[in-house]
């Protein structure tokens, strides 16, 4: 089977094991679930990891055999604003190190319902804050709502941006509903709940990156799978780059949902995403 036809068939895996998760559960059984799938994810023999707290915030490094110890890729986990962990995230964490060739630094920011806006972000800028030296700064999904608000909010402090999936509009002007069908990982029909659950005001631009000044963002790498629901938020999103003079990576996976890179192990276009971040970030990260 040829490269594009396995691409499918791992999409087409993917896109039914999600199909099959079950709707409607409460958050404690949501985060056990996310909790319990990423833990069976397999683990590089290289791996190595350091729970740590840094501006007052548990989070956990991550890092592989050769990276450098004077720069740091700080990664906002996805997951609704209320789902996930630096732990459920080691395995994936240690790729962009691996591609990156730095230390990865996953913060524990705080989730919601316990802790609405601003606390994850406010968590997100007393690490950045606290780290020394170069860094970059990612996310996925939400996680690259909190990258793209703290970029914003902190500006000449990251060299560089990486946006995998990037929920930045929580009034969802862009969703693509037409898209739904093809992306399970995103349940429609639940948007209007993740974003009450994080702010009463959706158009906050910090909130919502997708509102606000972006003259002083860092260079941005965007990736977005074509068949997306939040697709538009990324792809407005560079054009709003664009409109401030700068010159955005747009990058439009063909056929890849929600968050694929995160599914590297599973499918070969995760893999190849991560290593053209790690690329980006290797090109802009000094020191």
């Amino acid at each position: 089977m040829g490269g594009r036809l396995m691409s499918a068939a791992q999409v087409a895996e993917l896109r039914a094991m999600l199909a099959r998760r079950p709707a409607g559960l409460p958050v404690a059984a949501r985060r056990a679930g996310f909790e319990a799938m990423a833990a069976a994810i397999p683990l590089p023999g290289d791996f190595r990891d350091e729970v740590v707290t840094i501006g007052g915030v548990p989070a956990r490094w991550v890092w592989t055999d050769g990276v450098r110890d004077t720069a740091t890729l700080l990664w906002l986990h996805g997951g609704a604003f209320s789902v996930g962990s630096s732990a459920s995230y080691r395995a994936f964490g240690a790729r962009p190190s691996r591609a990156s060739g730095c230390r990865v630094l996953l913060p524990d920011y705080r989730l919601v319902p316990e802790y609405p806006f601003p606390a994850a972000l406010d968590d997100t800028l007393a690490v950045l804050d606290a780290i020394k030296g170069p860094v970059a700064i990612g996310g996925d999904s939400v996680g690259g709502n909190l990258a793209a608000a703290a970029a914003r909010a902190r500006p000449g402090r990251a060299q560089a941006a990486w946006l995998i999936s990037p929920y930045l509009d929580l009034t969802h002007a862009h969703v693509g509903c037409d898209r739904a069908a093809r992306d399970p990982f995103v349940p429609i029909d639940e948007m209007p709940a993740t974003a009450a659950a994080y702010a009463a005001d959706p158009a906050d631009p910090r909130a919502s990156p997708a509102f606000g000044s972006v003259d002083r963002f860092p260079p941005t790498l965007i990736q977005v799978g074509s068949d997306e629901v939040l697709f538009g938020d990324a792809r407005a999103f560079a054009d709003r780059l664009r409109g401030a003079g700068h010159a955005p990576v747009f990058q439009e996976w063909v056929d890849m949902i929600h968050v694929w890179p995160f599914f590297a192990h599973m499918i070969d276009e995760g893999g190849h995403a991560i290593d053209q971040g790690g690329a980006f970030v290797r090109g802009h990260l000094q020191g």
